[in-house]
């Protein structure tokens, strides 16, 4: 992504043209959706939260500090709208919870269900998704996105110190699980090769 093109179309996304939300849109999704499909584990729900970041985009972007790499400054957005839906997903859970608790329903299978059981994902991907997600939003940051411990300190609002022992336990759990020993390089070609 050439910073100074995307400086232009940023300057007349500003202006109200519709052809540079595309254009943006199409230098960023990438990057974007791969975050949250690696931050969220239903599947199912990442075209919905891409939406609502690339809408809270649009509305944030006259407060966009141009000092600031861009794609930092979305992944801002990006963390607030996961945690957002996180939330709502709870909420939504414990009222399904609650109507199922009142209602006795025999389960009937759809026919997506065995589909779905049927798909993986590679070694490593299953591994991240089992983190919990303070452990696998440092990790992606650090490996998908190459931050630093301070931008994702910052990006998190922790201290340093704290998104050095989440990375350093992240990489614990998933040596164990897939029983192989990675070194912080060879991680972050794994990453890196999904992006």
């Amino acid at each position: 992504m050439n910073d100074q093109m995307l400086e232009l179309w940023l300057d007349r996304l500003l202006d109200g043209d519709q052809e540079a939300f595309e254009v943006v849109y199409s230098m960023t999704r990438t990057k974007i959706y791969g975050t949250v499909a690696a931050m969220v584990t239903n599947k199912e729900d990442v075209h919905d939260i891409v939406s609502e970041i690339y809408y809270q985009l649009w509305r944030s972007l006259p407060a966009y500090d141009r000092k600031r790499p861009f794609l930092f400054w979305v992944n801002g957005i990006v963390i607030r709208q996961v945690k957002n839906w996180r939330r709502q997903i709870w909420r939504r859970f414990r009222l399904l919870e609650r109507k199922q608790s009142l209602e006795e329903k025999q389960h009937v299978e759809t026919p997506d269900e065995p589909m779905l059981a049927m798909e993986s994902a590679t070694e490593m991907q299953q591994a991240i998704q089992k983190l919990p997600f303070k452990l696998r939003i440092v990790v992606i940051y650090r490996y998908y996105y190459d931050y630093t411990y301070g931008q994702i300190a910052e990006l998190l609002q922790i201290p340093v110190g704290t998104a050095k022992s989440r990375n350093h336990l992240a990489l614990k759990r998933i040596r164990e699980w897939i029983d192989v020993e990675w070194n912080e390089e060879e991680l972050q070609t794994c990453l890196s090769k999904k992006s």
